[in-house]
């Protein structure tokens, strides 16, 4: 390649890096990128969530010439370009420089900086644990005294009624002091060998008491292999994961739990917030058919690690989930669309370094009313 073969990508590589002036939107950004590789056609893509640009034919290019590389800075985010003249080095430069765009960033919002969420719930779990010790403390005297109050009123009484309530509210305040408690032990990692399906199974038969109004449908063979992931932790990851689709179900709703033995690709590990590597996982996951999520909410998922959809912002079961899976090596996914449910993709790292492949087929238990 010469240098004047070269001069249209340096150029547009120094636009991209210089900021947003003159791009009008993405689409503009990558007719500029086929003009300066020579390519027929660009596109970003996103697979299983959020959108796709492409500058001409859709969003299936064909032709010998395709190249795909992954956009740094942008979990599962994809370049590709479809010509005869493309230089790998030079296109990975520009995937790269993408992540960083300001244009790119306008529609898919900051990139998930791992490293700076895990020490911002490093931080916030000091604090956590400290605040629960002393909430406990302060529950635990209060439905004490409410305890002795209801013994001397009438039942059915006003007064008795009021006091039933009160005990309601503070048993309620009890289980949110539970999760300060996991979130401030979650970065402890204890890789003791555990079985999924059975953590799986304990859990689905909690949510069958506790929202007895919504049916779990369960994949999950006897046959997969232990994570490393102690049981109580495994069990806790899980349970959270399910009450929160449970919460987001229709009334009569169906939750869906598929667990099977998956190897993910170094180009797979991105996609994930947590820390996996590129080999063999237990994946399990966890679906709903509730409202989903908006594309904003898609997007601070990623990088707010307190942000919440739930009622009165109650709730800290992604910060909990995602705190334990970064300790112990695996992550998470959530792939949410508005109107289309949500479904949380969750990798545990196996406890043996390589297992043989394992027949899948639904489990015995079959679904859980």
């Amino acid at each position: 390649m010469t240098d004047q073969d070269s001069s249209p990508r340096v150029a547009f590589l120094n636009r991209l890096l210089g900021g947003p002036d003159g791009w009008a939107d993405a689409r503009v950004m990558l007719a500029e990128l086929c003009a300066a590789f020579g390519a027929r056609d660009a596109g970003l893509r996103w697979p299983g969530d959020g959108p796709v640009w492409v500058t001409e034919t859709g969003p299936q290019p064909t032709g010998a010439a395709q190249r795909s590389v992954p956009i740094a800075g942008q979990p599962a985010g994809t370049l590709w370009v479809d010509g005869a003249r493309t230089d790998d080095g030079m296109l990975q430069l520009a995937a790269n420089a993408l992540g960083a765009s300001a244009v790119l960033k306008r529609f898919l919002g900051p990139a998930a900086d791992q490293a700076r969420v895990a020490q911002r719930l490093e931080d916030a779990a000091k604090v956590a644990g400290r605040v629960a010790h002393d909430l406990d403390n302060v529950f635990q005297g209060v439905t004490g005294f409410l305890a002795l109050a209801a013994d001397e009123l009438v039942p059915g009484s006003p007064a008795h009624d009021n006091v039933r309530e009160a005990d309601t509210a503070a048993r309620a305040g009890m289980r949110f002091c539970v999760q300060l408690h996991q979130l401030s032990r979650g970065g402890q990692a204890r890789p003791l060998p555990a079985p999924v399906p059975a953590a799986i199974g304990r859990e689905v038969a909690r949510l069958a008491r506790d929202h007895a109004g919504v049916r779990v449908e369960v994949d999950a063979p006897p046959g997969l292999p232990a994570v490393a992931v102690e049981a109580t932790g495994l069990q806790m990851i899980l349970g959270l994961l399910l009450d929160n689709a449970a919460e987001a179900s229709p009334k009569d709703g169906t939750v869906t739990v598929v667990a099977r033995l998956v190897e993910l690709a170094p180009a797979d590990v991105p996609g994930f917030l947590g820390r996996p590597a590129a080999g063999p996982h237990v994946e399990v996951r966890i679906a709903d058919r509730g409202p989903g999520l908006s594309d904003e909410a898609r997007r601070r998922m990623f990088v707010e690690p307190f942000f919440t959809t739930k009622f009165r912002h109650r709730g800290l079961s992604l910060a909990v989930v995602y705190r334990m899976l970064y300790a112990h090596r695996g992550g998470v996914q959530p792939d949410a669309r508005p109107g289309q449910g949500t479904m949380m993709r969750v990798v545990f790292p196996l406890a043996a370094a390589r297992v043989p492949a394992v027949e899948t087929g639904r489990s015995s238990g079959g679904s859980v009313p």
